[in-house]
C-alpha cells in the first residue's frame, strides 16, 4: 500500500506556440509532460517524491480550467491534489486557468511508504460552457531511488532547514528559463540556520550578522571530491537587508561559494563569510574538510545555502535529491535520510557528540 501523505502544486504560466486549428472540445487538445522523473531519497515515513508536471492548453480559442490531478500506479489512486488543496497551492496572483497555447508547471511532492516502478497521472480540467470534466493521462512515469549518501556540511546542535524539500517554497519552486531550457536548480536545496536555546536564530540587533547563532559556523566537504568553483569577495549583507552589496547578476547570485564536483555531481555551499574560504579551485578535499564559514554573503540574513546539482553552474541546473549518513532528529538518531522542510536536527563528528 502507498501512502500520499501530502501533495502541493504550484503554477507558473509560461507562453506556447500552437497551430491554429478547430479542436472539438471532445477531443481532448491538452498535453502533460513530466521532463525530469522523480528519484525518490528515503525520508522520515518513506520515500520523498517531488517532480514537476507540466500541462499545456493547446485549444486556440478556449480558456481551460485544471479542476485536479490524480497521481495513480496503474489503477490505483496514490493521491489527489484538488479543491480548496489546489486553490491553496498556486503562486500569488496566479489561477489555474490556462488561456490558449500556455502551459502550467506543477511542483508536486509527497511521501510513499512504498515507491511503485511508474506513475500516472490524470489531469482534470473544464472548458468554459461544459458542465463536467474533461480527463486526459499521462502514464508511464519512471521512478528511481536516490543513491547519493553525504555527510551534512555543518555540524553542532539546532540546525533548522529552513525552506527544504517536501514543502511548497522558493527552492522547490524555482523554475527558471534559461537558453531554451527550463531548470529547477534549488529542487532538494536547503537553507541551513541554527537556533538559540529559545528557540530564536538571532539575540540582539538583527542589522548586526555576529548576533544570528549561525554566524561564522564551520562548513565542511559533505564527500571526497575536487573543488570547481569558488568566490570569496562578496561582501557580507548587514541582517534583515532587503539589497545585496553586489548587483543581482548570475555571476553573483547566491555571494561566496565552494562548488564540488564529487564525481558528476556537484555540491554547492553558498553565502559564505567573505575571505573564509580555505580552499581553491582545482584542490582535492575529503569529506569533513573545513571549506569556509557561513556568512551572508548575497543574502537577507545568515545562513548556508546547500544544494547538490547536476552541473557546476548553480542557477542553469538541475537539482539532484541526496540523503545525509547520520543526523539527529526528534531525539532519535536518524541514517541515510534526506531532511525535509523544518526539520530541526544535531549533526554529530562521525563517532562523537559535540
Amino acid at each position: 500500500m502507498i501512502l500520499m501523505l501530502r501533495c502541493v502544486i504550484l503554477v507558473a504560466v509560461v507562453a506556447g506556440v500552437g497551430r491554429s486549428q478547430d479542436i472539438p472540445h471532445e477531443l481532448p487538445f491538452v498535453t502533460a509532460d513530466i521532463r525530469t522523473p522523480p528519484v525518490a531519497p528515503q525520508t522520515e515515513g518513506g520515500y520523498l517524491l517531488q517532480y514537476e508536471l507540466s500541462v499545456t492548453n493547446w485549444y486556440d480559442d478556449t480558456d481551460i480550467t485544471i479542476r485536479g490531478v490524480d497521481i495513480m500506479a496503474g489503477d490505483a489512486l496514490l493521491g489527489a491534489v484538488e479543491g480548496e488543496t489546489l486553490n491553496r497551492a498556486f503562486t500569488s496572483g496566479t489561477t489555474a486557468v490556462l488561456a490558449p497555447h500556455q502551459t502550467s508547471i506543477m511542483v508536486l511532492s509527497g511521501v510513499a511508504n512504498e515507491l511503485p516502478e511508474k506513475l500516472d497521472h490524470r489531469i482534470r480540467f473544464r472548458v468554459p460552457g461544459e458542465s463536467e470534466d474533461i480527463v486526459v493521462r499521462y502514464r508511464g512515469t519512471p521512478i528511481q531511488k536516490n543513491i547519493l549518501r553525504l555527510r551534512p556540511p555543518v555540524r553542532g546542535d539546532s540546525w533548522v532547514a529552513i525552506d527544504g524539500p517536501g514543502s511548497k517554497n522558493h527552492h522547490t519552486g524555482g523554475v527558471l528559463m534559461f537558453e531554451g531550457h527550463m531548470f529547477v536548480p534549488q529542487r532538494f536545496a536547503i537553507d541551513f540556520n541554527r537556533r538559540y536555546q529559545d528557540g530564536e536564530v538571532v539575540h540582539g540587533n538583527p542589522e548586526d550578522v555576529h548576533n544570528y547563532r549561525c554566524y561564522g559556523a564551520e562548513v565542511f566537504a559533505v564527500a571526497d571530491g575536487h573543488v570547481v568553483a569558488v568566490r570569496n569577495d562578496v561582501p557580507d549583507n548587514p541582517g534583515k537587508s532587503k539589497t545585496n552589496a553586489l548587483p543581482d547578476t548570475l555571476a553573483n547570485l547566491g555571494g561566496n561559494r565552494v562548488v564540488l564536483d564529487l564525481g558528476g555531481k556537484f555540491a554547492g555551499y553558498y553565502h559564505l563569510k567573505p575571505g573564509s574560504i580555505r580552499v581553491k579551485a582545482g584542490d582535492t578535499v575529503h569529506a569533513g574538510d573545513v571549506l569556509a564559514l557561513v556568512g551572508n554573503s548575497g543574502a537577507p540574513a545568515p545562513h548556508l545555502h546547500f544544494q547538490v546539482m547536476d552541473s557546476s553552474a548553480a542557477w542553469t541546473s538541475d537539482g539532484l535529491p541526496y540523503v545525509f549518513d547520520s543526523f539527529v532528529h526528534n531525539g532519535k538518531s536518524v541514517t541515510d535520510q534526506m531532511p525535509l522542510d523544518g526539520w530541526v536536527m544535531t549533526f554529530e563528528r562521525s563517532g562523537e557528540r559535540q
